[in-house]
């Protein structure tokens, strides 16, 4: 009988520690679970610009974003849109196309500057006081070389050039930089060159400096 008893006596002994045990494994369990949903919850927010339109304003970088190339695109419209250049024009008859913009900075803007050469394609498209001419990219490179040859262009080339092309008038520009730092921050500078240039005589016949500055720190 005393076997017995001790027996009884070790089982009932058993019976906190099984809970002990069982309510330790709930708690981790639980723990577990509310740090899958903290982790959950700290995950990356992804958002469409239709649905909160401020994501488009705030600066991420010293590149050239979307707000910069609309302000780049309407600065040189206005001037443009107001020069006496453009009130001399024939409605439509003269032919122009949208050449390049030289990169002279040590931003990588290429796909930036592109962006705003489509767009400023697009608006004298829409517009209708030119007729615009599309250049395949080897004609464009043809003129290009021509320009990129400064005081040594002959108008006589350009001349024939744009009888072949079809093309009197040509937009084409340059963007440089004054880049500045600190030990906690970086300003670039941009100064924005977009010029006309009348093919048959290479001379610049309208020109506008549009500046634009971008600042990172912290």
């Amino acid at each position: 009988m005393p076997s017995v008893v001790g027996s009884d006596r070790r089982s009932t002994a058993t019976v906190p520690s099984l809970v002990r045990k069982i309510l330790l494994m709930l708690r981790l369990v639980s723990v577990s679970l509310a740090l899958a949903f903290m982790l959950g919850a700290c995950g990356p927010t992804i958002q469409r610009g239709t649905d909160d339109p401020s994501i488009d304003e705030a600066a991420m970088s010293t590149r050239l974003d979307r707000v910069d190339l609309e302000k780049a695109l309407g600065d040189w419209y206005t001037e443009f849109s107001g020069s006496k250049f453009l009130a001399r024009q024939d409605g439509g008859q003269s032919t122009i196309a949208v050449l390049r913009i030289d990169n002279d900075t040590s931003e990588h803007i290429g796909s930036s500057l592109r962006n705003l050469i489509d767009s400023v394609e697009t608006r004298l498209v829409n517009d209708g006081d030119f007729s615009v001419v599309s250049n395949d990219a080897i004609a464009k490179e043809a003129v290009a070389a021509e320009f990129m040859r400064g005081d040594a262009v002959d108008a006589s080339t350009m001349a024939e050039l744009g009888k072949q092309l079809g093309v009197h008038y040509f937009v084409s520009g340059r963007v440089g930089e004054s880049a500045e730092k600190t030990s906690d921050a970086r300003r670039v500078q941009y100064f924005l060159f977009l010029r006309v240039v009348e093919v048959e005589t290479v001379r610049n016949v309208f020109q506008a400096q549009i500046d634009i500055t971008k600042q990172i720190s912290g």
